[in-house]
């Protein structure tokens, strides 16, 4: 467990000091592909601080959980995680929502599919 913790951290860290860049690229959409949302600039920037504060909420449960396996983190600590992850969601909503929602410029038909035009 200790290695999978390890390995999403850094690559949260490793991602999100990429997308703080503002590079441009296309998300496409869980359930069709031939949608999605353009992430560019601002946006990417707000995506790229999101995995950050992920990266970082990670390595502080981690350290909170090495100091002591069968203590209960004090309350403060735990309103502060909390604090933390309110701060990761609203990052990565707000990248998602300045994102321009579009066609997938680089969707193609499967080779199978019928057109409209058959």
């Amino acid at each position: 467990m200790r290695t999978f913790l390890a390995l999403t951290i850094v690559l949260c860290v490793v991602g999100g000091l990429y997308l703080l860049q503002g590079p441009a690229f296309f998300w496409p959409d869980r359930f069709d592909p031939s949608q999605g949302v353009a992430l560019g600039g601002a946006s990417s920037q707000l995506l790229g601080a999101g995995l950050l504060v992920i990266g970082a909420s990670g390595l502080i449960a981690a350290r909170q959980a090495g100091r002591s396996p069968t203590r209960i983190a004090p309350r403060r600590w735990q309103l502060g995680y909390f604090v933390l992850i309110l701060v990761a969601l609203g990052l990565v909503s707000a990248a998602f929502t300045l994102g321009e929602r579009g066609p997938n410029p680089d969707w193609r038909a499967p080779s199978g599919a019928r057109t409209p035009s058959d």
